[in-house]
């Protein structure tokens, strides 16, 4: 009797509330993050990837996804990270002449990169809204994937997913987040740049501002005015965003094809740095750009050697202005610049006497 007393109010619990079971907070399981790159990308968190127009974001992937394959070591770390498998979902490049060299130019365990289909053998296209549970599947399956890279993620929503819609994308990254979470494998989602460089990265990524929102932490690549392609932090919930990672675009000739094109990270990594900064955005001159270069005239009158970082503090505390203006500003009054030696490195700014 007891037993069917016990069955009949599961019963009647399981219909009540919508069939959903609130609890209390008491009692949660306490859970470190886990990091596959240290500060950049975690296990279990879903990240969206962004960047400006051929500067190489489909080779950092391949480099990433390399790294994890092999448990190798991500620049300016002593440790290897944990090898694991590696999903890659891609809706625009070939397997054979295009991501296949290209992760075996970066020193992929190619047995360990797993390459997701975008179609069933009936034809069906991968929905991102709707197919995501064969990939949790999968990782149940086989239980040591640590990373899923999906290259472009819009690629996978659907005919009638709408980019520009908030209740459209957050829907799809509420259910990237929970496969994220429910897995502890990092997804990558990787997002397009619209073409104006006139506001800040985090608001250009096409579409809806939930790709911003949604993800913990947010990846970025530019091309500063300077030259220099940098890799780091957009946007950060669960750590800073300091850190930016120099890279170059390079080649490596593999069996029967010469010049795959792969990326070589730089040894200099500038922690005292954020992507942000070497954004190329500005707000029109004015009067707050006049009070900017006094105050920069006027902190560097001595010669002496001050940190780019604290220059660029003492003007933003007065002066609601972009840090790409006051890079502007400093070349004009000719200053000097270099990197320091002790970790982490910072930029330093003077004018010469």
């Amino acid at each position: 009797m007891s037993k069917l007393l016990d069955q009949a109010s599961e019963e009647m619990q399981v219909g009540r509330y919508g069939g959903f079971n609130p609890k209390p907070v008491l009692g949660y399981s306490r859970e470190r993050i886990k990091w596959l790159w240290p500060n950049l990308i975690a296990q279990g968190i879903f990240h969206v990837f962004a960047g400006d127009s051929g500067i190489g974001k489909t080779m950092i992937l391949c480099d990433i996804a390399a790294t994890v394959s092999r448990g190798g070591i991500f620049p300016a770390e002593r440790h290897q990270c944990q090898k694991s498998k590696v999903i890659y979902l891609s809706g625009e490049d070939s397997v054979n002449h295009t991501l296949g060299p290209r992760l075996e130019a970066a020193g992929a365990d190619m047995s360990n990169v797993i390459i997701w289909p975008t179609s069933t053998q009936s034809g069906k296209l991968f929905n991102l809204a709707t197919d995501l549970e064969a990939v949790e599947e999968y990782v149940g399956d086989h239980g040591d994937v640590g990373l899923l890279i999906i290259d472009p993620v819009t690629a996978f929503c659907g005919g009638k997913f709408d980019n520009d819609s908030v209740t459209s994308v957050r829907h799809i990254t509420t259910k990237l987040n929970d496969l994220a979470e429910g897995t502890g494998v990092a997804v990558i989602a990787l997002s397009h740049l619209t073409k104006s460089d006139a506001t800040k990265m985090k608001n250009r990524i096409l579409g809806s501002g939930a790709w911003v929102h949604g993800p913990r932490i947010v990846l970025g690549a530019v091309l500063t005015q300077d030259g220099y392609r940098l890799f780091g932090k957009v946007k950060a919930n669960i750590t800073d965003t300091y850190g930016v990672y120099p890279f170059v675009l390079d080649s490596r000739t593999i069996p029967d094809i010469e010049d795959v094109k792969r990326i070589e990270w730089s040894d200099d990594v500038w922690f005292g740095n954020q992507l942000s900064e070497f954004e190329a955005f500005d707000k029109p001159a004015g009067e707050g750009t006049q009070l900017a270069m006094d105050i920069l005239k006027d902190s560097l009158k001595s010669g002496k050697w001050q940190t780019r970082q604290f220059l660029m503090q003492k003007i933003l505390g007065v002066v609601d202005i972009s840090e790409s203006t006051i890079k502007r500003l400093g070349k004009e009054l000719g200053v000097e610049s270099r990197r320091t030696s002790e970790l982490p490195a910072q930029t330093e700014w003077r004018i010469p006497r």
